[in-house]
């Protein structure tokens, strides 16, 4: 892949499940062209789980940030928010039980990423998905 950049999706969005929505339609609308058939459901279900989390724990008054980056091999899916963070560390050190009406989504995105990153603050998560096969006619 070349140094360019090349980007599915972008978006700021309002902190509701509706804005949720609408972005992830979105993706399939415009951005699963990049993306292999076999992978489209574990994209949309990072880019979900991500923005969920943001939209629910963030606060109703912090606009949230968006993007999913095609990458040589994948994709990268980049969410922040302007709230107060949380202890990441501690949600993959010990995981979530899966009884819990919440506190799933962190073991979601472990499960489907690749690689999963945070930033200090909490507030800032991008998973890397990897692609198990590799499309025929990707362009990347």
């Amino acid at each position: 892949m070349s140094g360019r950049r090349a980007i599915l999706l972008e978006a700021s969005l309002a902190p509701t499940l509706e804005a949720v929505d609408r972005v992830c339609a979105d993706l399939r609308r415009d951005g699963f062209r990049d993306i292999p058939e076999s992978e489209r459901f574990a994209v949309e279900l990072l880019l979900r789980e991500a923005l969920t989390n943001a939209v629910v724990h963030a606060g109703s008054a912090c606009q949230v940030w968006c993007e999913v980056e095609r990458l040589e091999r994948g994709v990268a899916v980049r969410v922040r928010d302007c709230g107060e963070g949380f202890d990441w560390r501690r949600h993959l050190r010990g995981g979530s039980p899966a009884a819990l009406e919440s506190g799933r989504g962190v073991s979601i995105l472990r499960q489907y990423s690749s690689a999963l990153r945070f930033n200090e603050k909490g507030n800032q998560v991008e998973a890397v998905r990897v692609f198990q096969e590799r499309s025929e006619d990707a362009r990347f």
